[in-house]
């Protein structure tokens, strides 16, 4: 199956999940998303192996898959530390060897991240929320964080309701990268520490 079918797939579940669409402990069954997206269950298993290792699926022995429970009050303090660390290392090191190209894809995000706030596109919304702030762990070159920070960003926005105006969310985004358009890293940094909660 193309690649870019399957990251299709992905993407469409972690947003039902993220959205709530499901509540924690309900059961996947291969086949039946198999028959959803017209594809066979090969496909289904590596994207359901995918979300199980960013934390939003649970797979038991002889009790097939299933959304993973929420964190613990606990967890999600750790959980929270952890990624601002990571998001602020990023953006502090990474920052410095953005190119103009690299800037301009992320207004593309946020661009299309504000049309999906505008429309309420939930979903949508959650998926360039991630989009953003992975081209920022990304952008940090020297190590490959992603693998430590997708889990933490998935299971800290199960269910995605921190704003209840989608806008909110778009406009933080937006404040961040805008300061980062007039040079200051410092600003931006105090903006996201602030923004990830």
């Amino acid at each position: 199956m193309p690649t870019p079918l399957k990251r299709q797939i992905a993407d469409t579940l972690r947003g039902q999940i993220l959205s709530g669409k499901w509540s924690e402990g309900t059961r996947i069954k291969e086949e039946a998303l198999a028959d959803r997206f017209g594809v066979s269950r090969g496909p289904i298993r590596d994207v359901m192996l995918e979300l199980s290792k960013e934390g939003l699926l649970r797979a038991l022995p002889n009790r097939g898959v299933s959304i993973n429970r929420l964190p613990t009050r606990k967890a999600r303090r750790i959980f929270l530390r952890t990624r601002r660390d990571l998001e602020t290392l990023a953006l502090q090191d990474g920052f410095p060897h953005w190119s103009p190209d690299d800037l301009m894809a992320r207004e593309k995000i946020l661009r299309h991240f504000r049309v999906a706030a505008e429309f309420g596109d939930l979903s949508e919304v959650i998926e360039y929320d991630i989009a953003f702030h992975r081209s920022i762990i990304e952008s940090y070159r020297e190590e490959n964080l992603l693998v430590l920070w997708l889990p933490l960003m998935t299971t800290m926005a199960m269910p995605y309701s921190r704003h209840h105006d989608l806008m909110e969310s778009y406009q933080e985004h937006e404040n961040i990268l805008a300061t980062l358009k007039e040079g200051d890293l410092q600003q931006a940094l105090r903006l996201l520490k602030s923004h990830i909660q």
